[in-house]
């Protein structure tokens, strides 16, 4: 299925190219529910991921005839917009490492409309502690866990993303699991011992 939205967004992007206005509001539509999670993970301001967003399709309509060919439609927008967020973000002037300090949070977790509510309280709660572990990850392993396991991403697409070498991307999903590991552990001694 991914291989034929890939085919899919490689005509849209084409056609995009070719000054297609449908095609460019079909990847509109298509990504800007994708980008604009992306975008709240980077920064906690829905209006300004929604205005970064718009300046980014903005941009690539009026440069649509310079544009490049895209071996993935996905990672052009989104490695796209996380720069234009930075760039927002910062400074001219600031060094390219503060980018580590921006504030960041997940979208809130809202629990599926369930028959029973033993099991949809039961969901809430799991979903809740999930939320609460990935916020206690660092920044960039949270980052990098949800490119790769969210967004699908190789680790080499979330390199160039992140900026950073392939190997590092790979440590810092693995860091980032190995941390959640310890935490459900954590969790399931911890309701072991409240039942004894």
């Amino acid at each position: 299925m991914q291989k034929r939205l890939d085919i899919e967004d490689t005509i849209l992007w084409d056609s995009l190219r070719t000054g297609n206005e449908t095609a460019f509001e079909e990847l509109y539509r298509r990504y800007f529910q994708v980008l604009f999670s992306y975008g709240k993970r980077l920064i906690n301001d829905e209006d300004a991921v929604k205005d970064a967003i718009q300046d980014l399709f903005i941009d690539i309509w009026r440069t649509h005839k310079n544009l490049n060919q895209a071996q993935s439609v996905k990672f052009y927008l989104i490695s796209s917009l996380r720069r234009k967020i930075h760039r927002s973000l910062q400074p001219d002037h600031l060094l390219r490492d503060d980018w580590e300090n921006v504030n960041e949070q997940l979208l809130p977790v809202r629990p599926s409309v369930e028959n029973d509510f033993t099991q949809m309280e039961e969901e809430y709660l799991n979903k809740e502690k999930v939320t609460a572990w990935l916020l206690q990850l660092p920044e960039r392993q949270n980052e990098a866990l949800m490119l790769r396991y969210f967004h699908n991403f190789e680790y080499s697409e979330i390199a160039q993303i992140l900026d950073i070498k392939e190997q590092t991307a790979r440590n810092l999903v693995q860091k980032a699991i190995i941390l959640l590991r310890k935490m459900a552990i954590s969790l399931i001694i911890t309701s072991l011992l409240f039942f004894l």
